[in-house]
């Protein structure tokens, strides 16, 4: 078994994501600007409209889904980690329609917040890097 360095808690961010923004978008943009290079990310809100992922193993690609309503965020997890020397979030949803059935996926560009609210937890350590792995096509740790 591999032997891993253990990360201690870093800072702590609770804000908010106002309307109109990118979700993905802005919160990259959150994790650059303050120089978080590892971390969790959770949260709750509202969309406007969501692009969600599944990746297809067959395909080695994402099939995009488009949600052109509301929806409500159950919940967003996600990790913080490095790819192309730039802060970058990996998060999955799960969103609820207006009649309560459930819709979830990989988060793409293309969520557009009504309110969300976000918790940023960094982690701090030597930084995980995200790169292409060459048999499943996915971008992971290495």
């Amino acid at each position: 078994m591999a032997e891993h360095k253990p990360y201690l808690t870093g800072r702590t961010y609770i804000f908010k994501i106002g309307r109109g923004k990118d979700l993905l978008e802005a919160l990259t943009d959150f994790c650059h600007d303050n120089q978080i290079k590892c971390g969790i990310v959770n949260g709750i809100g509202t969309l406007e409209n969501a692009t969600l992922g599944y990746f297809d193993q067959d395909k080695k690609k994402y099939e995009k889904h488009i949600v052109n309503k509301p929806t409500e965020i159950v919940n967003l997890v996600g990790n913080i980690s490095i790819m192309d020397n730039r802060s970058n979030v990996h998060a999955h949803v799960t969103l609820s329609d207006e009649k309560g059935a459930a819709l979830g996926g990989q988060l793409f560009p293309g969520s557009k917040v009504f309110v969300a609210e976000i918790f940023v937890q960094e982690l701090v350590g030597e930084p995980k890097v995200r790169k292409q792995d060459k048999t499943t096509k996915l971008n992971l740790w290495i």
